[in-house]
């Protein structure tokens, strides 16, 4: 597994052109579920969400939505699934038929997500919430820096992660395959989005300005991640 996330974090600074080919990488689908902009209560909150649980469950055991689960603060972005889907057209159709999506509470729109195969597990049972901070990096302000710079930054990025990761205080990485502004995610087994904040500030990548992190409360069930 850390051979894989040494792999994995070396993606995150890549240019998408450049993304080296690994077989022990692919590349999956990530859907991310945000609150529309109808603004009534549905009749019956509480059987809704259950079943919007049960449907995530359901596509897990199919084996296809391989993480999941809820942001736990009150943001527009309720949620992120990360799927198997030969592309983001395929993957938001998994979710036409969530209760919240199909009720208009919910829009779904995915990215292409670039993560190790085989890297997340089924949940245990029952299933058990598990609390992170998961955290998007942004493309930050300084992004004009000399190859060698860059490259060295790259370095000093790789090796900051391979350590958070040896800690066990950074479970997951990945990168985003197209070239928005958001470069890549990583979930912290953290107790607050301040000490998140803390760690990032300590990447050589976020201390150039390459990168910046966007970190929020976020919870998925034991087992999926190890």
């Amino acid at each position: 597994m850390t051979v894989l996330f040494s792999i994995l974090v070396a993606l995150l600074l890549a240019a998408p052109a450049q993304t080296p080919a690994s077989p022990e990488m692919m590349t999956y689908q990530m859907v991310f579920l945000r609150k529309s902009a109808k603004t009534d209560a549905p009749a019956d909150v509480a059987k809704m969400q259950q079943d919007h649980l049960a449907n995530l469950l359901a596509l897990n055991r199919k084996g296809v939505n391989l993480l999941f689960g809820p942001f736990l603060d009150t943001g527009d972005l309720r949620g992120i699934c990360i799927v198997e889907a030969p592309d983001a057209a395929a993957a938001t159709k998994m979710f036409a038929d969530d209760p919240y999506v199909k009720s208009g509470y919910m829009t779904a729109d995915a990215r292409p997500w670039m993560g190790p195969k085989g890297w997340f597990s089924p949940p245990t049972e029952p299933p058990t919430p598990e609390p992170f901070i998961l955290g998007f990096l942004m493309r930050g302000p300084q992004t004009s820096q000399s190859p060698e710079d860059a490259q060295r930054i790259q370095e000093g990025h790789l090796a900051y992660m391979d350590a958070l990761h040896k800690r066990g205080q950074l479970v997951a990485a990945g990168r985003f395959l197209d070239d928005g502004p958001m470069r890549g995610r990583v979930v912290y087994r953290v107790a607050s989005v301040d000490e998140a904040r803390q760690l990032a500030a300590g990447d050589p990548a976020v201390k150039a300005g390459r990168l910046v992190l966007d970190a929020r409360p976020w919870m998925t069930f034991k087992g999926i991640l190890k």
